[in-house]
């Protein structure tokens, strides 16, 4: 098993920021290999850039993977599953969009394949909150609920920015 977490835009949101680290010691713990991709300009080039960059990290994207985005890290593995040729084992969508939400983001895309990337994950959850403060709200998990089915659990935890997330620990556990 592996995984990889996507941070959301930088330089706010680093890969030692908030509670990636933490998953990712976690997950490391129960024996998953574990990347928290450093995209220090996300969310500032263009996309098809962050897309490359990823692309020669040499990642092995695969059935026995597990893909961790938080916020216009979600937007990251959306464009992704896009271009796998086969699924990966399960996503999870943490403070994800996929609408505009008032900010300029520059890994939005003004459309998805949502039937390609619903194909390319056996399982997505989605955990989104009726409070956070930049829109990634309940509107915008119902939105990504809609298109790929999955789980969507909303919660009043803002932006997901803790230390920790005990939540995302418990669903990951499963693997």
């Amino acid at each position: 098993m592996n995984a990889f977490i996507f941070h959301g835009s930088a330089p706010h949101a680093t890969a030692d920021k908030f509670w990636y680290q933490n998953i990712a010691h976690g997950l490391i713990n129960q024996g998953t290999t574990t990347i928290v991709a450093d995209l220090p300009k996300l969310d500032q080039e263009p996309l098809e850039v962050t897309l490359t960059k990823i692309k020669n990290m040499n990642l092995t994207i695969n059935e026995n993977t597990i893909l961790i985005g938080h916020s216009a890290g979600t937007n990251i593995i959306l464009a992704l599953l896009e271009q796998l040729k086969s699924p990966v084992r399960a996503v999870y969508l943490v403070a994800g969009y996929s609408q505009p939400n008032g900010m300029e983001h520059t890994t939005l895309k003004a459309t998805y394949d949502w039937a390609t990337i619903k194909t390319n994950s056996k399982d997505f959850y989605m955990l989104n909150s009726f409070n956070d403060p930049f829109n990634c709200d309940e509107n915008q998990g119902r939105i990504l609920f809609d298109h790929l089915g999955g789980t969507l659990i909303l919660r009043n935890d803002g932006h997901f920015t803790s230390e920790q997330l005990p939540l995302l620990h418990t669903l990951l556990s499963q693997y």
